[in-house]
């Protein structure tokens, strides 16, 4: 009797699990930078700048507060795009 962890195949468990949290991570992030980018323009919808202003809160608590909101916008951009780098980047290959 073989166990699920020869071969690998725990390894490969661990790999996709911390891929489905980098997504949820990576969706997360993306949300808030839209609400993010919904600050600078007045006309953008009210659900939207509420996203936004829970992004400012957040970056505010990690000690961005100070920044000015383009380039709060810019910052969660970029965190964006290296967390679903990353994720695409682990996920197990066959």
């Amino acid at each position: 009797m073989r166990s699920c962890f020869e071969q690998g195949t725990g390894l490969k468990i661990v790999a996709w699990l911390a891929v489905i949290a980098l997504i949820l991570l990576a969706l997360t992030l993306a949300t808030l930078t839209l609400g993010a980018f919904a600050i600078l323009n007045t006309g953008a919808p009210l659900l939207l700048r509420s996203v936004g202003t829970l992004s400012a809160g957040t970056l505010e608590q990690v000690g961005l507060g100070g920044t000015a909101p383009l380039d709060r916008a810019l910052i969660l951009s970029v965190v964006t795009g290296v967390v679903a780098g990353l994720a695409a980047y682990i996920k197990p290959r066959s």
